[in-house]
């Protein structure tokens, strides 16, 4: 009785069209949730400090082929000393690398762009930086899921217009996403 059972319910599961025994299929859409940061370090009288966020990104991606994608991220990210103090992101970018619709290893460079708003609990006053941006990333992409990591250096004109001296502006994010 119990080997007609896993007899029954082998042939249900390799019948079933949800299950994909092609490890090699392309799959060309992502969705997923990161841990995601930027860190804007910039020049004082004393030395250098910087201002430091972090939180949680909702991501997209869609590779036109294994070479090339692109990719939409959003993300909400709070001040690491003021909690007060919230940073909402859009970044959109152009990737090209290798990997990016199969499994296996992935890695990719990139180009696009950022903007996003900080503001202060309590204050109706909003700040805007926007800019171009430069990255790159490496992950693994399994058959039903993708782990990656990636990083981008942004522009720092409009950051440079609030604080002194030499600005330097990082953005990345460590996330897990869906693919179909």
């Amino acid at each position: 009785m119990l080997k007609k059972a896993l007899a029954i319910a082998l042939i249900s599961a390799a019948a079933t069209p949800a299950y994909s025994f092609d490890l090699n299929e392309e799959k060309r859409f992502s969705a997923g949730i990161a841990s995601f940061a930027t860190v804007v370090n910039y020049d004082t009288y004393y030395g250098s400090d910087d201002e430091s966020f972090s939180g949680f990104a909702l991501f997209g991606t869609a590779a036109v082929n294994n070479n090339v994608a692109f990719r939409l991220t959003w993300a909400k990210q709070s001040h690491e000393d003021y909690s007060a103090v919230d940073l909402t992101a859009i970044e959109g970018s152009l990737l090209a690398g290798t990997g990016l619709s199969t499994t296996g290893f992935k890695a990719y460079g990139s180009v696009g762009f950022f903007s996003e708003t900080l503001k202060e609990d309590g204050y109706s006053e909003e700040f805007d930086f926007s800019g171009l941006m430069l990255g790159g990333g490496i992950g693994y992409n399994w058959n039903p899921v993708s782990l990656e990591f990636w990083i981008n250096i942004r522009n720092t004109s409009d950051y440079e217009d609030y604080l002194p001296g030499d600005v330097v502006a990082v953005s990345g994010g460590l996330g897990l996403s869906a693919r179909f």
